[in-house]
């Protein structure tokens, strides 16, 4: 372990002071107050240790869908739709419809239109937007397709009918039981029916992945929409001569985007942060012997994750992290089952793109390091939305040059007490 210990001027503690703004505690270990404050110092320190490990996090309310591959990745869509909530007493459906907006803000062919297929979720497979997950999905049996069709570039919105429209006695017939069997499964009742949704996934792996709106996106109009044409009959006319015809719009009940990272990464020479595939990193700076146990005060302990922004890995970007620290030190040798420490406060760190630089704040473990140093088990990184979009952010791990490093930053004040 490398450690670097400067000196710094009154001034700069004057300025410091009044420029740190810190959120966390800036107080004094084994003290309610500082007296006597005479110099302020500063520790640079290297890792320990460093691990990380990838997991399946719920994206259920993500305000988007993904279909299709990219890099090592391949994402998949579940729709679910419950027209019960719009259904007259008496109708007849004669065509259904689903309609997705590709989000205007994401590009992600590769040139060549993506076929999508389209699947029915079998009845033993129910799934919820909360948990769902692809490995929550691995005793999905799928029958054919039912239909699949094409998304081209510059396209804005893609739809396809239920089924596919070959013959239209068939087709009504088929969206009028389609309807009617998700409507009785819906109404709560005992009922043979099921609704497990739809299962949407690219025909072939290609090179383009597609990003379309979820039920959770900004801008309502743009959400995912069935669409069915519908007869309906005055329950109040006993002849039901007099239909009426209208086409019912309704958003979905629940949707979500599953991924898998067929590869994997086995770099451990850098630590990864990512959405979806949860990427999670963890590091050990070892503090031991370097303070004395009462009065050091903490003004400010950081370290700076420096991103490898050429990375072949990266994928869009993280927003942010928020880090717990360990239970033991367990993760070293099998970080995905290691225990995280009960009770522990997340702290939230911003992502700097223009930098390519994520600051973490460690003030409050670092105070416990110096004053408990059995608490020091390491911590864990993570980003602060994995449930949010498909993302990998790559950084520099401790073999990096000295500047790229990540390591740790200790300015503390000492006095007499």
């Amino acid at each position: 372990m490398k450690t670097i210990v400067k000196d710094i001027t009154t001034l700069l503690l004057f300025v410091l002071l009044l420029a740190s703004g810190c959120s966390q505690k800036d107080s004094t270990v084994g003290s309610d107050f500082a007296g006597g404050l005479s110099d302020l110092h500063q520790v640079i320190i290297e890792p320990a240790a460093s691990a990380f490990y990838q997991d399946q996090a719920t994206t259920g309310s993500s305000p988007y869908l993904y279909i299709g591959y990219v890099q090592d990745y391949e994402a998949r869509t579940l729709l679910k739709f419950n027209p019960a909530t719009v259904l007259p007493d008496s109708f007849a459906v004669d065509s259904v419809a689903v309609k997705l907006f590709l989000d205007p803000d994401y590009e992600g062919f590769s040139g060549d239109p993506l076929e999508i297929d389209v699947s029915f979720v079998n009845p033993s497979q129910e799934w919820a937007e909360v948990g769902v997950t692809w490995d929550t999905l691995d005793s999905l049996d799928l029958d054919d397709p039912i239909l699949t069709f094409p998304v081209s570039q510059y396209q804005d919105s893609a739809s396809f009918r239920l089924p596919e429209p070959f013959e239209t006695t068939a087709d009504s017939v088929f969206a009028d039981s389609l309807i009617r069997a998700w409507d009785d499964a819906g109404a709560g009742g005992k009922t043979l029916h099921y609704n497990n949704g739809l299962y949407l996934q690219a025909k072939a792996s290609s090179g383009s992945m597609l990003r379309f709106c979820s039920a959770e996106y900004e801008d309502i109009l743009l959400r995912p929409s069935l669409e069915f044409y519908v007869t309906v009959f005055d329950t109040s006319d006993t002849t039901g001569i007099y239909p009426l015809s209208d086409t019912l719009f309704i958003q979905a009940d629940a949707d979500a985007f599953i991924a898998k990272d067929y590869v994997g990464i086995t770099d451990s020479t850098m630590l990864y942060l990512g959405n979806a595939i949860a990427h999670r990193s963890m590091l050990l700076f070892d503090i031991e012997g370097l303070f004395p146990t009462y009065g050091i005060g903490i003004h400010r302990a950081e370290i700076i994750l420096h991103a490898d922004t050429t990375h072949p890995c990266n994928n869009e970007r993280i927003n942010g992290s928020f880090h717990l620290r360990m239970e033991d030190t367990t993760w070293i040798s099998d970080p995905a089952m290691a225990p995280i420490a009960f009770g522990d406060v997340p702290v939230l760190s911003v992502y700097d793109e223009e930098s390519a630089t994520l600051k973490i704040k460690l003030n409050d473990l670092v105070y416990d390091w110096i004053e408990y140093p059995g608490t020091n088990q390491g911590f864990m990184i993570k980003s602060f939305d994995e449930y949010l979009n498909l993302s990998r952010t790559v950084f520099y791990g401790i073999e990096a040059p000295d500047s790229l490093r990540p390591r740790l930053s200790i300015i503390y004040l000492e006095g007499e007490i």
